[in-house]
């Protein structure tokens, strides 16, 4: 089955891995891998794992990166139908808004569940964990806002690092490829002085969108500038000591959001766009600046090559850990708590949980 850029092409298009490899990377994680999810939810998170290994040529690729690689091939190699595989991850993506809606009108309750009593992000965990709804929703305001390049300079600025980063466009897969660019270089380098002539020459022509867009068009993250990058399992940290447990699961739903988003029915900023929600529709919100450019350090990576700190996508937040039946995300929840917890290993670092936390204690401290 040709992909979308074969079709475009008429031909197997450079960079795009073959369908063989996506289906046995993808049944490889599917047999091994289990999430504190519900099953549909874990294999649209998978897939997004699968993407990953092709970008970067790992397990089944055997260190040949296929850099192309989109999630409709990924999507259609598995014999799946992209739109409904986006437009689930868009109802995952909109029971988190929907919820944030309610809370800040007064009708949410305890538990994050929809109106039809399903848990967000189909995890049966949120049937047992009851919250408190201001404090995940201040949670969710700035776990969608450190990403932004604006705050990001505000942390480099008042602290003294370099944390770099970017946004996501909607591309012209023709245009990259007579630019001599792929989604590899567009994702790793330096851009911020090419936005804009980017824009001129063709090869961005929108900044959000529907997914229901011409075939050569994909939703492509472009880093304006580069730098240490930031930790999602730090930021849960940052928020769990500002506003409590409830504030923590407030930001792990945004970097649920943000993750999401990728291959979604809108192709847009959404975990931003909830916050700036919140912050137009909640008078009562709360957070300061100073508090937004401090989670914001907090979870920047330390420019120091002998500390280790995880930074965990969904799927490692949420993958169980079979010696200890523990989730990374479950024990973040019991470290802003409090609570004991099993010592694990935490994300592709393989960072161990207890020395992260240690060192987070100590950067919080010092942050104060």
């Amino acid at each position: 089955m040709p992909s979308r850029l074969e079709r475009i092409c008429g031909k197997r298009c450079p960079g795009v891995a073959p369908h063989d490899l996506v289906r046995e990377d993808f049944e490889r994680l599917a047999s091994s891998v289990r999430l504190r999810t519900a099953r549909m939810a874990e294999e649209a998170i998978l897939m997004q794992s699968v993407e990953g290994h092709a970008h970067e040529g790992h397990v089944t690729f055997r260190g040949r990166p296929f850099v192309n690689t989109a999630m409709d091939d990924i999507v259609v190699s598995l014999g799946r139908d992209p739109r409904l595989v986006a437009r689930h991850r868009q109802t995952l993506i909109d029971e988190i808004a929907d919820w944030a809606r309610r809370a800040i009108a007064g009708q949410a309750d305890t538990l994050l569940v929809t109106e039809d009593a399903e848990c967000l992000l189909d995890i049966g965990l949120f049937r047992q964990i009851e919250v408190e709804p201001e404090a995940v929703l201040r949670g969710l305001y700035v776990g969608g806002l450190r990403d932004d390049v604006a705050v990001r300079r505000r942390a480099e600025d008042k602290y003294g690092i370099r944390i770099g980063g970017g946004a996501s466009y909607l591309v012209d897969v023709d245009r990259m490829q007579k630019m001599k660019l792929d989604a590899r270089k567009l994702a790793r380098g330096n851009h911020e002085d090419d936005i804009e002539r980017y824009r001129e020459e063709g090869l961005i022509i929108a900044d959000e969108g529907e997914r229901d867009h011409h075939d050569n068009v994909r939703y492509l993250y472009i880093r304006h500038r580069t730098g240490g990058g930031a930790s999602d399992d730090a930021a849960m940290l940052a928020a769990g000591k500002l506003y409590g447990p409830s504030g923590a699961i407030g930001t792990f739903l945004a970097d649920a959001v943000d993750t999401l988003e990728k291959y979604a029915s809108r192709c847009a900023d959404q975990d931003n766009g909830i916050s700036e929600m919140i912050a137009a529709d909640w008078p009562e919100l709360g957070v300061s600046e100073d508090d937004l450019v401090l989670v914001t350090y907090l979870c920047a990576a330390p420019d120091d090559p002998e500390v280790e700190i995880p930074d965990c996508s969904l799927r490692y937040l949420l993958e169980i850990d079979r010696k200890s039946d523990q989730t990374a995300f479950e024990s973040h929840l019991a470290y802003v708590q409090g609570r004991p917890r099993a010592r694990m290993k935490i994300g592709s670092e393989d960072a161990d949980s207890e020395e992260f936390y240690e060192w987070f204690d100590e950067h919080w401290k010092s942050a104060r």
